[in-house]
């Protein structure tokens, strides 16, 4: 797709009096793909269901974020031919999603460095999904605010509300069950309706 391409898709967009339609349904389908059977075997691990070592935790969690941050680069690379990808309302939501990621990889890293040096509760690895809901609903609020799908604006509320209510299922298992199904609904499940309404790709 060359810039005229997108200029003309914007300019048709701007002409309606609507926003460029979001490209992040990519980026939800694949995080939340990728946390939910990571969750699951999260809980098949902690819950004794495997049989084995609880230490496998931490494999799971290093595959997630590595293959996850991987395929995140190839996915920002595929969006350069999607017109509308240099509209205001795609590029705001795309720094607001950039940075709760690395929020959450920070808290999370931090847990970890905290926990190996003597200085932290296993239970606060059980708070890192939660604080991830939290972060999920600021940029679904930003994501609206923008100009996004108005639908994203309850799903604020509903992240916010799964990251305090999950906080009844710290230190139990069942914790991530509840945590695989918050990421169906708050990620799988808008990435696909947003996969469906992006624009058609451009050839050059």
């Amino acid at each position: 797709m060359s810039h005229t391409d997108d200029l003309a898709y914007l300019r048709s967009v701007a002409e309606a009096g609507q926003q460029a339609a979001s490209l992040s349904g990519r980026f939800f389908l694949w995080w939340g793909g990728l946390a939910a059977p990571a969750l699951l075997a999260h809980w098949a691990l902690v819950s004794g269901l495997t049989g084995l070592n609880t230490a496998y935790v931490g494999f799971v969690w290093l595959a997630y974020g590595l293959i996850g941050m991987a395929g995140s680069v190839v996915l920002g690379r595929s969006l350069r031919n999607k017109p509308g990808s240099g509209a205001v309302n795609n590029r705001g939501e795309g720094a607001v999603w950039n940075g709760v990621m690395w929020m959450i990889a920070a808290y999370a890293i931090g847990i970890v460095i905290a926990a190996f040096a003597g200085r932290a509760e296993m239970i606060l690895f059980d708070t890192i999904p939660l604080v991830a809901f939290g972060g999920y609903g600021v940029s679904f609020w930003v994501a609206s605010s923008l100009g996004g799908p108005k639908w994203m604006r309850p799903l604020s509320i509903i992240s916010w509300l799964a990251a305090g209510g999950g906080m009844l299922l710290v230190g139990t298992p069942g914790l991530y069950l509840y945590c695989t199904a918050a990421v169906i609904i708050l990620a799988v499940l808008p990435g696909l309706t947003l996969v469906r309404n992006e624009p058609k790709t451009s050839q050059a």
